[in-house]
């Protein structure tokens, strides 16, 4: 049987609904924010609640708030379904696992840290994490239109902020400033 989106978007999302959506994910998703946003981006679309591009869209504006992206773009994505009370489910449900995991896992790495099994577990784990980041890079950098100019920017960013990671904030700040202001500028100038 099919999925039918529409009948999901007709009864929309809960701020019950959004809890139990986000506590499942930030539960069983390892690896952080790049792992656990598009998780979030999928099943939010599957359910029909929200399609997965709108989520990047606010995926992008949420990295302009500090902290955890994937608790920023819970909210606003929350905000906008459901609310105040979307967004405060949505801080419960990201919030809340890790800190019930972090108390779990904190005993079993001081109890079972040293065996092999343990150590290959987390190592598996830790593994997919490049894989997954990949994959929102990809999906996040198909939707930009590049330019021979955008291509640049972006790959001297990056060799910069590889040979110096000691400075890797204020360097990745100002160079996202320098690159919309320059772009802003030659918009203009058209």
């Amino acid at each position: 049987m099919k999925h039918d989106p529409s009948a999901t978007l007709a009864r929309g999302p809960t701020p019950w609904g959004l809890f139990w959506t986000l506590a499942k994910i930030n539960t069983l998703t390892l690896g952080g924010g790049y792992v656990i946003v598009p998780v979030m981006a999928m099943d939010l679309d599957k359910k029909g609640w929200m399609k997965e591009k709108d989520f990047y869209d606010i995926f992008a504006r949420a990295q302009a708030f500090p902290g955890p992206m994937a608790l920023s773009s819970a909210i606003l994505a929350s905000t906008q379904l459901c609310g105040f009370k979307g967004a405060v489910a949505a801080f419960l449900g990201v919030i809340i696992p890790p800190f019930f995991a972090l108390i779990l896992v904190s005993g079993l790495v001081s109890t079972y840290g040293s065996l092999p099994a343990f150590k290959r577990f987390l190592d598996g784990a830790g593994s997919v994490v490049p894989g997954i980041v990949a994959a929102m890079i990809w999906k996040t950098g198909s939707k930009r239109s590049w330019t021979p100019a955008r291509i640049f920017e972006t790959l001297a960013l990056a060799l910069v902020l590889i040979l110096l990671p000691k400075y890797s904030l204020p360097i990745l700040l100002l160079g996202i400033a320098s690159f919309y202001t320059a772009e802003s500028l030659c918009t203009r100038s058209k």
